[in-house]
């Protein structure tokens, strides 16, 4: 990956209001944003690894979950700091298995790559797409990885679906009935730094996420057949949230794509 060093993504700094980074993850179409300077990287000696900070959906929304509704606005205003996610790191020079190892660490997908004194955030949608590409295969198939979706009535409660999504450890929510229709963190980001419901926040902060799943905009997922993993990885959609549905409604993520095989050794590289 000898282009990850390009890119100078934006970069969250620890007393930049919550309200900020949720506002700018909103616009972006990024898997995480890298903290700054600010959010200085921990030690996490039982991996023999460093941690990075980086800002994604799901920090934002752990906060929201566990702040009353009364201080909703008050939280909006806290320190970037506070929600920080902690994600695995390599080196450049180190064996792709490191930058795999450091996702399966953390469970996040993403990872800081150093290079002397340059850092990039590198993410499954990376990895995944070199799946695409045809320089790495799985030799598996969708059966092998897949799994079942995890649904919510539109009628729940918007803080349930936070809750949910939270509890499980997952990023989108299948709506019953919905036809395989989904919404996910970023949808809920879309949701609730909207210029509209930032002012509700504002003027009645108890009422900001006071609605149903049924007011969130949804998203299909590609369809996949089942069968190969590596032809699924061609289908896979390029916003973060993006995932594939099988045929027999089964979800298929990048998690899927490229942490599964690989932890079950089926992951190689292409050789031209």
């Amino acid at each position: 990956m000898p282009e990850l060093f390009e890119d100078d993504p934006p970069s969250v700094q620890g007393d930049d209001p919550i309200i900020f980074t949720g506002s700018l993850l909103k616009h972006k179409e990024v898997h995480f944003l890298p903290a700054g300077k600010k959010v200085p990287p921990r030690r996490f000696e039982v991996a023999n690894v460093t941690l990075h900070g980086a800002f994604g959906g799901y920090g934002i929304l752990k906060r929201v979950a566990g702040s009353a509704p009364r201080d909703y606005y008050k939280t909006l205003w806290s320190k970037s700091a506070e929600v920080p996610i902690w994600i695995g790191s390599c080196r450049f020079e180190d064996p792709f298995d490191a930058l795999l190892e450091a996702y399966s660490l953390t469970r996040f997908g993403g990872a800081s790559v150093t290079r002397g004194a340059s850092q990039a955030l590198v993410t499954l949608g990376d990895a995944a797409g070199l799946i695409a590409s045809g320089k790495l295969s799985t030799h598996m198939s969708t059966d092998d990885v897949c799994s079942i979706p995890v649904a919510i009535a539109e009628d729940s409660p918007i803080i349930e679906a936070i809750k949910k999504m939270i509890s499980h450890n997952i990023r989108r929510l299948f709506v019953q009935g919905g036809n395989g229709r989904f919404v996910s963190d970023r949808t809920l980001m879309g949701y609730m730094f909207s210029p509209t419901r930032l002012e509700v926040a504002r003027d009645h902060p108890e009422i900001w996420i006071d609605e149903k799943v049924s007011k969130l905009a949804t998203k299909t997922p590609g369809r996949c057949r089942t069968g190969d993993l590596d032809e699924a990885a061609k289908a896979m959609g390029p916003a973060p949230d993006d995932c594939l549905m099988t045929d027999e409604w089964r979800v298929v993520s990048r998690w899927d794509l490229v942490v599964k095989p690989w932890r079950a050794r089926r992951l190689a590289a292409v050789e031209n």
